[in-house]
C-alpha cells in the first residue's frame, strides 16, 4: 500500500511540475512575441565575413548603422540616416504602364522610353522574351520526343560525338 502512496504523491509532483512549466512556457512566449512587434532595433541585414565575423546594418531611431560584429565586440563602421520613404509618383507609374503596352504589343520598348542623353532604349529594355521576334510555331512532336527512345535524341548524340572527334 506504501508504494502505491509512493507512486501517487511522483505522479501528482510530474504532473504540477509539467503544468508549472507549460504555463510559464505560455506567459513568456506571449510577453515576447508582443514586444517584438514594436522592437526599438531592427536587423536589416547580415553578411558573415568569415566563422566568427560578420557585417550587420541594423536601423534603430531613424538611423542606419553598420556594424562590424567580432566574437568578443561590436564595432560602429558607419552610420547614415534613413532615407524617407518614397511613394511611387505618377511618372513612374506612367512609365510603367507605357512599358507594359509595349510589351503586349510586342515591340521591345515603348517609343517614349529613350535615354535623353544618348537617345537609344534604356540598356534593359531590349532583354527578356518581349524582346525576341515572334518565331515560327513549333511543330507537334512525339510523345518520345525528348526522351532517350526517341530516334533523333540519337540522332542528335551521333552528331555531337562526330563533330568532337573532328574537331
Amino acid at each position: 500500500m506504501d508504494t502505491l502512496f509512493l507512486g501517487l504523491r511522483v505522479l501528482v509532483s510530474l504532473g504540477a511540475v509539467l503544468g508549472l512549466l507549460w504555463f510559464l512556457q505560455r506567459r513568456f512566449s506571449r510577453t515576447i512575441g508582443s514586444a517584438g512587434t514594436n522592437q526599438p532595433v531592427r536587423v536589416v541585414s547580415r553578411q558573415p565575413l568569415t566563422p566568427k565575423t560578420s557585417l550587420v546594418m541594423v536601423e534603430t531611431d531613424g538611423k542606419r548603422l553598420l556594424l562590424g560584429v567580432a566574437e568578443g565586440s561590436v564595432n560602429l563602421l558607419h552610420a547614415t540616416e534613413i532615407p524617407a520613404e518614397s511613394s511611387p509618383d505618377a511618372a513612374s507609374d506612367a512609365a510603367f504602364a507605357a512599358s507594359l503596352k509595349a510589351a503586349e504589343a510586342g515591340r521591345p520598348y515603348p517609343s517614349g522610353a529613350v535615354d535623353s542623353s544618348s537617345g537609344l532604349p534604356p540598356r534593359r529594355s531590349g532583354r527578356g522574351a518581349h524582346a525576341l521576334g515572334p518565331m515560327a510555331p513549333v511543330p507537334a512532336k512525339s510523345a518520345l520526343a525528348g526522351s532517350i527512345l526517341a530516334p533523333e535524341t540519337w540522332r542528335q548524340a551521333g552528331t555531337a560525338l562526330r563533330r568532337g572527334r573532328k574537331g
